[in-house]
């Protein structure tokens, strides 16, 4: 497992052109369902045709199925790396589903981009699984796809965001000082193309957090400029009119020291979500070690918290 989430590591940072970075996710793999299989779960790889390619599963099946649990990842996750956080899912009576979308993982490798309309590949992989029933969860930035798709997917009768997205374009931005994120967001949202790119390329320069995040966003949304990836960030989002499809169970979670997603965007989303059956809310503290994105270094918390709120659920 730890030579597994080693390659997994080299892979993420390096660049798309990188001769090895094929060979670092295929030996990711590899030693993902070596480790998988030295623990012996219990569980099946599906991939799943959708837009002439396909997409990547895995499929957890209980034998006393309470219900069944389909999660997907975020920005550029894959799918193996969310299983030992997931195991205390299938332990306690849930069939657990796992797919990848366009930019995700294997999925990302068979030629799929990153989409903002995830409704179309969250339906295909019910209608796979034959799905009349579930609950979802989307993990990062999954917490607006996985939204998303239950704004738009009747066969959603509980939705999860671990943790809160409500805004991919602002969340992407903010990591700039706040003159030039302000700068960005105004040229980017007005269409200056040129003049965008020429900040967005300074940026690149002076920061390798921001060269990677921009390089990483190309390759992910398949766009050839940072301006162009931007744009396309814009469709990540949740207005108010997508937000009024909400009529299923809805858990949203945030940690109050998100270091990726400014806490406003949990408490906007929470504004927004008024036809909901029910709506839960959470916002981990410090205080109980929860308190970064995912609830990094104690995500024992959010599952726990999914759990609970799972078996209380109503239909």
């Amino acid at each position: 497992m730890r030579t597994a989430y080693a390659y997994r590591m080299a892979e993420f940072f390096l660049n798309e052109d990188h001769p090895q970075k094929n060979h670092m996710y295929e030996e990711s793999y590899k030693y993902f369902h070596l480790a998988f299989r030295q623990m012996g779960l219990n569980y099946t790889v599906q991939e799943i045709s959708f837009m002439n390619t396909y997409m990547h599963s895995l499929c957890f099946k209980s034998e006393s199925e309470k219900n069944i649990l389909l999660i997907c990842g975020g920005y550029d996750s894959f799918i193996e790396e969310f299983v030992p956080a997931i195991l205390d899912f299938a332990n306690n009576g849930y069939t657990v589903i796992l797919f990848e979308g366009g930019g995700q993982g294997k999925t990302l490798k068979n030629g799929l981009r990153f989409m903002a309309d995830w409704e179309k590949p969250t339906s295909r992989v019910l209608d796979y699984y034959n799905i009349n029933s579930c609950t979802m969860v989307g993990i990062s930035w999954g917490g607006y796809l996985a939204i998303r798709a239950a704004a738009f997917e009747s066969r959603i009768t509980g939705v999860v965001a671990f943790d809160v997205l409500e805004n991919g374009f602002l969340c992407m931005t903010d990591m700039f000082p706040t003159i030039i994120k302000h700068m960005v967001r105004y040229f980017v949202l007005h269409g200056k193309k040129r003049i965008s790119n020429q900040i967005l390329q300074i940026l690149r320069k002076k920061s390798l957090i921001a060269d990677w995040a921009m390089m990483q966003g190309m390759y992910i949304t398949g766009t050839k400029t940072p301006y162009d990836f931007y744009r396309e960030l814009l469709n990540h989002a949740l207005p108010q009119d997508i937000c009024d499809k909400l009529t299923c169970h809805v858990l949203l979670l945030a940690g109050e020291r998100d270091h990726y997603v400014p806490n406003d965007q949990f408490y906007r989303l929470t504004n927004k979500i008024n036809h909901a059956k029910s709506l839960t809310t959470r916002m981990f503290t410090e205080a109980e070690g929860g308190e970064q994105h995912c609830q990094t270094g104690n995500y024992q918390l959010a599952v726990d918290e999914i759990l609970n709120w799972m078996n209380q659920l109503k239909d």
